[in-house]
């Protein structure tokens, strides 16, 4: 019997599809867009999986990869090589030869981008009445690439985001919150006690990875920011609370760089992490009706 979760997923970075557009242009390879790519995320976030057998409201995934077209920043951020279309990956090596018009840029937004929000507006829009919450669902390589913030740092195996500080608390620069501060922190401990057990693929003695991080190493992007506003929920006639979840791939794919080699998904990990992701889910969607 499937069992049914007030949730809509966001899940805009687990594609490995190159548009035709541009498949003859691209600098990298397919070792390069799978390292950059939030792998198996459809799998590890999957709650309708047949050993589960829950029931989310909708989920949106995006078939384009991840370094060539991020549905996670706005559309106005085309000159930015971190942005809507990509220009470099996030160790910092350029993706075209040569580079990209702005014409194909703006193309690829309006063939590529634009489709993964009118399909995640018209979910959101059509269950308003009945989602509790809204979850951007991520994963993130076990340290820092080269490009970001924090180079080489290494990345809790769970970060839960909602635009707050490390208790989850608001925090001017960021704007409002996208859930309350008390069931992000009660969230993280509950995702602390389901984690904890499972170790990465290839720890690193010397630099041991928190469990847990709230706000960090991330806040929150583009989708939750967007989705999340209240003017936002106020149009489309709901009241939901938004959480960007960022699972760390060391624990089902290792200790990735650039130039990891391809694998097979590794789906006795994959196993783990969906099962404690669905339970994380299940024990935080009561803590709602106390928190709003």
């Amino acid at each position: 019997m499937q069992s049914p979760l007030p949730i809509v997923q966001s899940i805009p970075h687990a594609g490995l599809t190159v548009p035709p557009s541009v498949v003859d242009r691209l600098a990298i390879d397919d070792v390069t867009i799978y390292n950059e790519c939030d792998l198996w995320n459809d799998q590890i976030f999957d709650f309708a999986h047949p050993s589960l057998g829950g029931q989310p409201l909708a989920v949106v995934d995006m078939p384009s990869a991840r370094v060539l077209i991020d549905a996670n920043r706005p559309p106005d951020s085309l000159d930015n090589p971190d942005g809507a279309v990509k220009s470099h990956t996030s160790y910092g090596d350029p993706i075209y030869a040569p580079a990209l018009s702005r014409q194909t840029q703006a193309r690829l937004l309006e063939t590529e981008w634009q489709p993964f929000h009118t399909e995640l507006d018209r979910a959101l829009t059509g269950h308003a009445g009945d989602v509790r919450l809204f979850l951007d669902c991520h994963n993130m390589a076990q340290h820092g690439p080269s490009a970001y913030g924090n180079p080489g740092k290494t990345r809790p195996l769970i970060c839960i985001a909602n635009f707050g500080d490390a208790n989850g608390e608001a925090v001017a620069a960021n704007g409002p919150l996208t859930a309350p501060a008390a069931f992000v922190r009660r969230a993280g401990e509950i995702a602390g006690e389901l984690f904890a057990d499972l170790a990465l693929l290839e720890p690193d003695p010397e630099n041991p990875a928190p469990v847990v991080s709230l706000n960090q190493p991330f806040v929150g992007g583009y989708i939750l920011r967007h989705y999340c506003d209240a003017a936002y929920q106020q149009a489309i006639g709901g009241r939901y609370a938004g959480l960007m979840v960022e699972v760390n791939r060391g624990l089902f794919v290792g200790d990735q760089h650039t130039r990891t080699p391809i694998q097979p998904p590794n789906q006795e990990r994959i196993a783990a992490v969906r099962l404690r992701l669905y339970r994380w889910v299940q024990a935080i969607l009561p803590l709602l009706e106390s928190s709003q």
